[in-house]
């Protein structure tokens, strides 16, 4: 479905050192063509694939091209995978970069792809990589030109919710209402609203997004509720 409402959670990366064998479980356990692959990630040493998961939403696979990009630091440090960010639509960024300065939340990017301003926050700050880039048109995103092979038999086909744990949810859920302008609600765990998906928040020993709620597809028999890819849990609704 497209939801049409800004802020927009377009894309959730998934960071792997083992690239191909990430691909291959995504597409199998979720009936996902193959991806395609954004050539400036590879000039600064970055393998990626995007898969597209129905109208709106991108799962991202991210791999060191190298020995020494930053990707291939962050696997090893996390024991070979995980979830690495989140890239999220926004209309102007000015309010945002205001409220991320006040919070403390460094900026490790800010620049200019396929003719729209991107900025990068610090995942140490957030417990992810959050990019936040400016599209105002919310049914314009960078990907609609490229012509993608269609998934025929599709088990997902959104992207409802992800969960990013760290050693003090609460807070973490405070610095990420406050960054988005929204209220935290507490369902369980604390949690967020951005646009029309979650972000929950939930304790663990490691910083990074753990994971990953799934729409299956109208007609679709998923053979199992969760699946674990590249140490993400997705679970199936």
């Amino acid at each position: 479905m497209k939801h049409g409402t800004l802020p927009i959670m377009r894309q959730v990366i998934i960071g792997t050192s083992e690239m191909e064998t990430a691909s291959k479980e995504l597409r199998s356990a979720f009936g996902l063509a193959p991806g395609f692959a954004d050539p400036i990630l590879e000039t600064i040493g970055m393998d990626d694939e995007t898969l597209r998961v129905g109208a709106e939403a991108h799962l991202e696979l991210v791999s060191a091209l190298t020995p020494d990009a930053s990707i291939a630091t962050w696997c090893a440090k996390v024991g070979g995978g995980g979830g690495y960010g989140l890239s999220i639509q926004v209309g102007d960024l000015g309010p945002f970069l205001e409220r991320a300065e006040a919070l403390g939340i460094r900026t490790i990017a800010d620049q200019v792809v396929y003719d729209h301003r991107i900025v990068q926050l610090k995942p140490g700050d957030l417990g992810l990589l959050v990019e936040l880039d400016e599209i105002p048109d919310p049914s314009e995103w960078f990907w609609d030109d490229i012509e993608g092979e269609p998934s025929e038999n599709p088990v997902i086909d959104d992207v409802l919710a992800v969960e990013i744990s760290s050693h003090d949810p609460d807070a973490q859920a405070e610095k990420w209402a406050t960054l988005f302008d929204v209220s935290v609600q507490h369902i369980d765990v604390p949690q967020i609203a951005i646009g029309e998906r979650t972000v929950r928040f939930v304790r663990g020993d490691v910083k990074m997004m753990t994971g990953i709620d799934v729409q299956i597809a109208e007609g679709a028999a998923p053979e199992s509720s969760h699946v674990v890819v590249s140490g993400v849990t997705f679970t199936l609704l």
